[in-house]
């Protein structure tokens, strides 16, 4: 069975599902799954976790994204994108330059958003876009995001171009029509290329349609460490392994080496003396106090182990 990460560029069209279903059949394997949905209207990076990797999903899914996006000013949908059922539409000709750039700052860094009714969030024990097919809308608490960039890279009205670097559980179809709410137009996501998610890039990601085989997936496939590497990596003692895969906790004096420091409740890539990826640990203490502490206090509790270890990336 391969296990690895898969960069896929999603092509426009297409449902999250719809690429997997193309990969398990090229990879004549069942056990694959995505990272972090991709709306059909939108195109870019879709991380496929194939095999053991597959229990990276939910690291790569909390992962910083990066957006290039058109908000399309004077109409609103009921999906807030330009698939959905047109609800209002407006002349945004009286929209300037000026006006787009002092409503912007207050979308910027931690903010509150409402999900929309087209979401996996549920309700009642029922996702919310079920309950939008049905005609249904229900109130919906804000969620707290952040989003760190929001540029303005053109404007052409109707369209602004915008890249935006966010948190995880943000939705863009909702930035942009709070956007056209805010300027008294409306507007919706009229396109979207996800750039970015967490160290995959759309430049190294692949067309799902080269994936011919078996062989060709392989080809393709990354090590967890490639698209894991923003987590700090710990290699502990080869005598300290097997405990570890029970989900005993390291002690400080089974750490050998850090890639760098880190803070107390920091998510760490836990390495054996070879390179292979053996879990993901958290910290108890920041790496200052660890190199501090004895060697028989428990500094690193696990997260996920990996009874079948990743080969060291190349």
């Amino acid at each position: 069975m391969l296990s690895g990460i898969l960069n896929i560029d999603k092509p426009k069209g297409l449902t999250s599902h719809d690429v997997v279903d193309l990969v398990r059949k090229s990879a004549g394997q069942r056990k694959v799954g995505h990272a972090g949905t991709l709306d059909p209207i939108a195109t870019g990076v879709l991380p496929l976790c194939l095999g053991n990797a597959t229990k990276l999903t939910e690291f790569l899914t909390a992962e910083e994204k990066e957006y290039r996006l058109i908000c399309r000013l004077g109409i609103e949908t009921d999906t807030q994108d330009i698939t959905g059922e047109t609800l209002a539409e407006s002349d945004p000709s009286g929209i300037t330059l000026e006006n787009v750039e002092a409503v912007l700052p207050a979308f910027r860094g931690d903010i509150q958003q409402v999900p929309p009714m087209v979401s996996a969030k549920r309700h009642q024990g029922k996702r919310l876009y079920d309950l939008a097919r049905q005609g249904i809308e229900v109130e919906r608490e804000p969620i707290h995001i952040q989003i760190k960039t929001l540029d303005l890279e053109n404007f052409e009205n109707p369209n602004l171009t915008l890249y935006v670097s966010c948190s995880k559980g943000t939705y863009i179809r909702t930035l942009c029509h709070d956007i056209g709410k805010t300027l008294g137009c409306g507007a919706v996501m009229a396109e979207l290329v996800r750039t970015r998610c967490g160290a995959l890039c759309v430049e190294n990601s692949v067309d799902p349609a080269v994936l011919k085989n078996a062989q060709t997936v392989e080809e393709y496939l990354h090590s967890p460490d490639v698209a894991l590497e923003k987590f700090p990596a710990v290699t502990i003692r080869d005598s300290e392994i097997g405990s570890w895969l029970t989900g005993r906790a390291v002690r400080g004096g089974a750490i050998l080496s850090a890639t760098g420091d880190y803070e107390k409740d920091c998510l760490l890539r836990i390495k054996s003396l070879d390179g292979r990826l053996v879990g993901m640990g958290r910290s108890m203490f920041t790496s200052g106090q660890v190199n501090r502490l004895g060697g028989d206090i428990e500094v690193l509790k696990p997260v996920r182990v990996f009874p079948k270890p990743f080969a060291p990336s190349a």
